[in-house]
């Protein structure tokens, strides 16, 4: 036998193929074409809402639960009563640290210029418990005004306005607001 045999056999034999098989066939191609298509916009839907879920708000925070917990207070200063870390969201990550700059008050309690909003988020299960939130390029200014922070610290902190939401966070335990000529601060 030769290849040439087999050849014209195996092109003979599908040439004989009943008009039903054909069409089964057909039907069953489209069929398949159907299911990657379906898969395909599927797949694309499952994309653009991981997208949309990653992306920044406008509101406060990353987390929109925790965004609506959070208050607006007029400010008129904030006093650092010792150093303290910058922090990108209102809690300490462990696994990804999310410190912007440590602010060194070189021992001292400290009170800087601040006109604007602050935000306050108070989270039960986090035992550092009440967080501050200032806007990034007001704060890096005054602190690094002051030589609270390094250069590059200011730089990283004004980076969360491109990158995160804008705000730097502070354990309330250790930093006060001033406002309308009070000071608020967490025993």
């Amino acid at each position: 036998m030769s290849s040439e045999k087999l050849d014209s056999n195996y092109y003979q034999a599908s040439a004989e193929k009943p008009a039903w098989k054909v069409e089964r066939e057909k039907d069953l191609a489209r069929k398949k074409n159907t299911a990657k298509k379906v898969l395909l916009a599927f797949g694309a839907a499952i994309i653009a809402t991981a997208i949309a879920h990653s992306t920044k708000t406008s509101e406060i925070m990353n987390d929109r639960e925790r965004a609506k917990n959070v208050t607006k207070i007029e400010v008129e200063g904030i006093v650092f009563y010792d150093e303290v870390n910058v922090r990108e969201e209102p809690f300490v990550d462990n696994m990804e640290p999310n410190q912007l700059a440590d602010v060194d008050t070189k021992g001292e309690c400290i009170e800087i210029d601040y006109n604007g909003i602050a935000y306050y988020y108070e989270n039960e299960n986090d035992p550092n418990g009440g967080w501050y939130g200032f806007d990034v390029t007001q704060l890096s200014n005054e602190l690094l005004k002051n030589n609270y922070i390094s250069k590059s610290e200011a730089k990283n902190l004004k980076k969360d306005k491109e990158k995160g939401d804008g705000i730097a966070w502070f354990v309330k335990k250790l930093v006060g607001i001033k406002r309308a000529n009070k000071t608020d601060h967490a025993v």
